[in-house]
């Protein structure tokens, strides 16, 4: 279920954008795991793609009504303080509605959400200061089938991980933090500074991001954390902690 649960999101997100107009486009853009995923596709790099769909926006330029009521024509109901959710029963991969969901075991449902981050807090988002340096150039675009779509840079979208980590909680999302983390420094030589060919040190990253990921990466090496991270990305743990060592 958790792959088609994949493959449906992808379906989403690519909707979502193709149904934005001419003048909107350019104002809305994709972050989190997808961005992360179409930035490696980029590279050759093969990554797993998302359940979640986290998209982000300046409402300075878009109404914030505009992008709601294109997610509630796909169907997503607003959830928590930044989420809208689709729900499907888990076996027969059937789309339920709000109501309808309640009267199924909670094992028995699968969620696909989109997430929405401004660079300022409004209404219904998740306030993400750093999207203020993307709408400042530090951006790039990303082609997913016949749309071009706006995503953070590759020195921003480390950012974001290396602020995400640190916090969190839950073990699964830390762990695919780490693994997209690995994935983004090692394919962007343009973030290190490299002597006879040789990853040194990376460059340029905010410091406070910096060591608060490395206070938490000694204990992420000691609770599994880097051990499931390396087995995701089929590489040593060493290998693994070598390179996230030198950020």
């Amino acid at each position: 279920m958790e792959k088609l649960m994949i493959e449906k999101s992808d379906e989403f997100l690519y909707a979502f954008f193709k149904n934005l107009g001419k003048n909107e486009i350019d104002t809305v853009g994709l972050m989190g795991g997808w961005a992360v995923h179409y930035t490696l596709k980029n590279k050759d790099v093969v990554h797993i793609g998302s359940r979640d769909i986290d998209i982000f926006f300046d409402p300075a330029k878009i109404n914030p009504r505009v992008v709601e009521e294109k997610l509630k024509r796909m169907g997503f109901h607003q959830h928590s303080t930044f989420r809208w959710v689709k729900i499907f029963h888990s076996e027969t991969e059937k789309e339920l509605g709000l109501e309808e969901s309640k009267k199924h075991p909670i094992h028995n449902l699968s969620y696909i959400y989109f997430d929405i981050a401004t660079p300022v807090k409004i209404g219904h988002s998740m306030p993400e200061p750093l999207l203020k340096k993307v709408f400042k150039k530090e951006k790039g675009h990303v082609k997913i089938n016949d749309i071009r779509v706006m995503v953070p840079s590759a020195k921003i979208l480390v950012e974001m991980k290396l602020k995400s980590i640190p916090g969190r909680s839950d073990t699964f999302k830390r762990t695919k933090d780490i693994v997209d983390l690995y994935a983004l420094i090692n394919s962007h030589h343009e973030l290190w500074i490299i002597k006879e060919g040789e990853l040194v040190k990376t460059k340029g990253l905010d410091k406070r991001l910096v060591q608060k990921f490395k206070e938490k990466l000694e204990r992420f090496k000691i609770d599994g954390t880097i051990a499931a991270s390396a087995t995701m990305l089929k590489i040593g743990q060493d290998k693994l902690t070598g390179l996230l060592e030198k950020i």
